[in-house]
């Protein structure tokens, strides 16, 4: 036990040494100390880690309610996607609103397009009739005929 392997500096051991006046007396206190170092190191680490998974537990449970889950995330997803389905319902009723108006302003302009025939007819009919029987007109023909 004359040479044991310390970890504490070769200074420290003579200090050790000269304080406690023999070498067997500074290598039990030496051993008493590396040994007390040890455990301390030991509890130490033993702490850490607890201390490790307090705080890893700590976090996840901070982040869990600040960030949002997968299935929040699906689920206000649908809300959003039933939302913009329920507005593109509306939209094509809408729009089925709009061909039905277009169907019947297309009628609408066809009936237009023969009162506008039947209207042009008339008005030739009227300015027929009144250049036959317009006096002048009616000398000028018979004028015509003469010859």
């Amino acid at each position: 036990m004359d040479k044991m392997a310390y970890t504490l500096p070769r200074s420290l051991y003579n200090i050790l040494e000269e304080a406690l006046g023999s070498k067997e007396k500074a290598e039990k206190f030496a051993e008493a100390f590396e040994k007390a170092v040890e455990e301390i190191d030991k509890k130490a680490e033993k702490l850490i880690v607890e201390k490790k998974e307090i705080l890893k537990i700590e976090l996840k449970e901070e982040l869990k309610n600040e960030l949002v889950t997968r299935d929040l995330f699906e689920e206000r997803f649908k809300v959003i996607n039933e939302r913009f389905n329920s507005i593109d319902e509306k939209f094509k009723a809408i729009d089925e609103k709009f061909k039905v108006i277009d169907e019947r302003f297309k009628v609408v302009d066809e009936r237009f397009k023969r009162l506008e025939l039947k209207l042009n007819i008339l008005i030739i009919l009227v300015l027929l009739a009144l250049t036959l029987f317009n006096p002048a007109f009616l000398s000028i023909i018979e004028k015509l005929l003469k010859l």
